[in-house]
């Protein structure tokens, strides 16, 4: 082979290599601030309870993106805990706001690991995310649990998540 030709088959080389990888590059998010300064809300309601509950608990949260490309504005879910939630461990549901490509979540977990799925708006798996519901401002709270109203969340610095959205956030 020349060295022209093998010259010109290292550049496409390169050039196919460096495509691929940037379509599979991934990107990483704050949602909410961080774990040193928590700055999302969510709401539970009716309260969740240590009793599994009978139906579905209306939910919503709310934060601010930073971090990489197509990181920035305000990420809401609106959702359910599934019926059975409980303050310990729950199924959770919804719709995203506010995070181009990204439609839905499925979560599953409570108290420390709350780890969810996200999907675009033709069910494909985009991201992962996991939020820090452990915060200085949810603690006090955690005795909500044992009350007849549950924890219904709603004030400041509840929680903060990391996000790593596939495909370099597109």
């Amino acid at each position: 082979m020349k060295v022209r030709a093998m010259v010109a088959v290292a550049i496409a080389a390169g050039a196919v290599a460096t495509t691929a990888e940037q379509a599979h590059a991934s990107t990483t998010c704050t949602w909410a601030g961080t774990h040193v300064a928590p700055t999302g809300t969510f709401t539970v309601n009716p309260g969740v309870t240590n009793t599994p509950s009978t139906g579905p608990l209306k939910f919503m949260a709310t934060g601010v993106l930073g971090g990489g490309a197509g990181c920035h504005g305000t990420m809401t879910w609106v959702g359910q805990l599934d019926a059975g939630a409980t303050c310990s461990f729950s199924t959770f549901r919804g719709r995203v706001y506010g995070f181009r490509g990204v439609r839905r979540f499925v979560g599953r977990g409570g108290g420390v690991d709350v780890p969810s799925q996200l999907f675009d708006r033709k069910g494909r798996l985009v991201g992962v995310e996991n939020a820090d519901i452990m915060t200085d401002s949810n603690f006090p709270h955690t005795t909500d649990c044992t009350t007849p109203q549950g924890f219904t969340g709603g004030w400041e610095d509840m929680f903060s998540s990391v996000i790593t959205r596939f495909g370099g956030g597109r």
